[in-house]
């Protein structure tokens, strides 16, 4: 449990900096900081699946749990290409990650004191209109 704890304070320590005299970051703040981060995931994905001649449209999905680690959601054409490259890619674990973590803390801001279902999970999608992110249910296969 600790070390779970010290890599979200350490994730949010990287994409925050520092406090400037103890005062709090408004919640725009984070809702932009999480927007930006969600548009570098998008770039990141799309100039990796490039070189392997996958593009978007369709749109790709993303999704990861508790209980299942980050995988890929929708029923893709390049399902097995893409679930290839994401097989022990690190890079992309980890900044799905950051970007989740910026995402709970304006879900969990907005709606202070709601507990959530433990079937939610976050989602990031690919679209040609662009990246979105979300919480809904999902069941690990």
């Amino acid at each position: 449990m600790y070390a779970e704890g010290t890599a979200v304070s350490s994730a949010l320590a990287r994409l925050f900096g520092s406090a400037n005299g103890g005062e709090a970051l408004p919640l725009s703040g984070i809702r932009e900081r999480a927007s930006k981060e969600l548009s570098q995931f998008a770039r990141i994905v799309r100039a990796d699946l490039a070189p392997l001649g996958i593009a978007i449209p369709p749109a790709i999905s993303f999704v990861s749990c508790k209980q299942c680690a980050l995988t890929l959601e929708n029923e893709h054409p390049q399902r097995d290409a893409i679930l290839s490259w994401l097989e022990g890619n690190d890079r992309i674990a980890k900044y799905f990650k950051e970007v989740e973590i910026l995402f709970e803390v304006v879900r969990a801001t907005e709606h202070a004191g709601e507990l959530f279902p433990e079937e939610n999970c976050f989602h990031i999608g690919l679209t040609s209109a662009g990246p979105i992110a979300y919480f809904d249910s999902h069941r690990c296969d």
